[in-house]
């Protein structure tokens, strides 16, 4: 299934993310592997918790 999230909570919880930037994947992996990977979906991870 692909869902399309815009709340990274309900990211979180799936297999498999992708982040799309301009039409272009930009990032692909687990929610704990985008996180370590310190790139687009971290900084937006970080600013949502406020961490």
């Amino acid at each position: 299934m692909i869902a399309i999230a815009h709340r990274l909570q309900t990211a979180r919880d799936a297999d498999r993310i992708a982040v799309v930037d301009a039409g272009r994947v930009v990032e692909l992996g687990s929610h704990d592997d985008l996180v370590a990977r310190d790139g687009t979906y971290a900084t937006l991870w970080r600013s949502w918790h406020g961490s």
